[in-house]
């Protein structure tokens, strides 16, 4: 099976740092680190089947996957032509949905050119 490789935007980059300063502020710096070690696993896992993940609305090249014991779904899209997965975003459920949807059509558009 082949193996995907797996980056992150700096968007996604600063959506995780933006989460885990949120963790250490609610809660507590080990908080903070268990939900950062939680967030990069789950993007590493899907270096294999990447497509196993729900479909984001309209566009069967962008997924979600929700993150095990954080309420944080990451966004990303698959490139099957050069085995990639990129992360565009990582989103808690407690922000504005409509926000978000806007700003990943937003992001996906910049990636996309």
């Amino acid at each position: 099976m082949q193996k995907y490789s797996v980056n992150l935007t700096e968007d996604a980059e600063n959506d995780i740092a933006e989460l885990m300063a949120f963790y250490e502020e609610l809660v507590d710096a080990e908080s903070a680190t268990k939900f950062f070690d939680e967030a990069m696993a789950t993007v590493a896992n899907l270096e294999n089947l990447p497509r196993a993940n729900a479909v984001f609305k309209d566009d069967p090249d962008v997924r979600k996957v929700q993150m095990d014991h954080h309420k944080v779904a990451i966004i990303y899209l698959v490139d099957d032509d050069r085995f990639e997965v990129i992360a565009v975003r990582a989103y808690h459920q407690m922000q504005n949905p409509s926000l978000y949807q806007q700003s990943i059509r937003e992001r996906i558009r910049k990636l996309r050119g």
